[in-house]
Parts: structure tokens; sequence; C-alpha cells
């Protein structure tokens, strides 16, 4: 008898829940579907990114949610592709961005490097998270939230599903070259880029200042 009154009065709480969802334009979270996702595997790491994710030449994603606002992060090429990533900076909640203009900047190693707006907006939330470490879930963790009416404007510029993984994957042979031509170590350099060899956090660490704006202008260009 009891339990079927404690039965009971968990599913009236759970309609409760759900209608009370419903009213507010939301699914309950025991019925969200988790969106398809596509993977890529490269140097012995998988990389992972979800379907109703759109992303930039200049690595970064964006995600349109329901209130309108668009959520843009770093994809996994960008947080890793010299090291482990930590954002020290994003743009500012009120500021009014322009695509090209930045969005985060990052440091690896004591360097800095700036990733793009991919979209004209104003800035209407930054997760504070973020600052002043590194992004162990780049698709689970947005940076900035722009309100924007051109996102539908520019989808021809973006790349989803497999077209972004083949691009992806594109981009990581791109990295081994651009590193191996940078390296003023030539031995190391050599040692992991050449004959399919891995990259790895050593290297980044070996790239001198000029290198930084090289990258910027090959990987973060929108």
């Amino acid at each position: 008898m009891v339990a079927i009154f404690v039965l009971t009065a968990f599913l009236f709480i759970l309609a409760v829940d759900l209608i009370v969802l419903k009213i507010q334009g939301k699914n309950h979270p025991a019925f969200e579907l988790s969106p398809p996702q596509y993977s890529l595997s490269y140097d012995g790491n998988s990389f992972t990114i979800p379907s109703n994710m759109v992303f930039t030449k200049g690595h970064t994603w964006l995600k349109k949610n329901k209130d309108g606002l668009i959520s843009i992060g770093i994809d996994s090429f960008g947080t890793t592709a010299l090291g482990n990533l930590s954002v020290i900076k994003c743009a500012k909640v009120g500021t009014e961005l322009k695509r090209g203009e930045m969005i985060f900047e990052g440091s690896y190693e004591n360097k800095i490097v700036k990733f793009l707006s991919p979209i004209n907006g104003v800035v209407k939330s930054v997760n504070s998270n973020i600052i002043g470490g590194g992004i162990t879930n780049p698709y689970e963790t947005w940076g900035v939230q722009l309100s924007s009416n051109d996102f539908n404007e520019n989808r021809n510029k973006f790349l989803t599903g497999n077209d972004a993984l083949g691009w992806m994957e594109i981009e990581f042979i791109k990295l081994k070259s651009f590193i191996t031509s940078h390296s003023p170590n030539i031995e190391l350099a050599g040692e992991t880029m050449y004959d399919g060899g891995t990259l790895t956090n050593d290297i980044a660490s070996s790239l001198v200042e000029q290198s930084v704006n090289d990258f910027e202008k090959e990987f973060l260009s929108l």
C-alpha cells in the first residue's frame, strides 16, 4: 500500500513538472534526446562534434538556443592545436561585435592567440567559468552568447556534420606542416612530424613568437 502511494505521488509530481516545463516551452531532461554526433580519429585522439552545431573556418562553433541567442565556443582543434589552450579574455557584455573582431583571447606557453567573431551581434552573456583555465569539453562549454540577426544569413559560411569533420582532419594535417616549418628545433619537429608522427605539447612550446601571427592567418581567419 505504501509503495503504491509513493509511486502515485512520484507520478503526480512528474506530471506537474512536465506541465510547468511545457508552459515554459522546455523539455524535461529525462526525455531530452542527445543530438547525433560525428567522430574523427586522428593521431591516436578521438574528436567528436555534435550535429546541432555549426563550425567556422576560424575554429569556433555556433549553436542557436531556444531563447534566440547564439552560443559561441572554441572547437576541439582550437583548444588542442598548440597544446592546452587557456582562455584569458572574452568580449565584454554589451559589446557590439562585428564579424571578424576579437571574441576570445587564448594563451599557450605565454603566447597569445585571438579568435574572431563569426557573426555580427551584441554580447548578452559571458561564461566567466572558462576564464583562466583550459577547456576540457569544448562542445559543452560556450564562451559568449550573442543576440544576432545575421546567423541564418551566414549559414553558407559554416560547416556541419561530415563536412566539418573532413575539413577538421585536413586542418590537423596542415598543422603538422605548419609546426615543422615554424619550429626552430628541426630535430624535435622531425621526430614527431614526419612519417605520421603525432602532435605534442612539447612542439607547441618550441614555436617562436612570429609563428603566432602566422598561425592566426593560417587557421583562425574567417
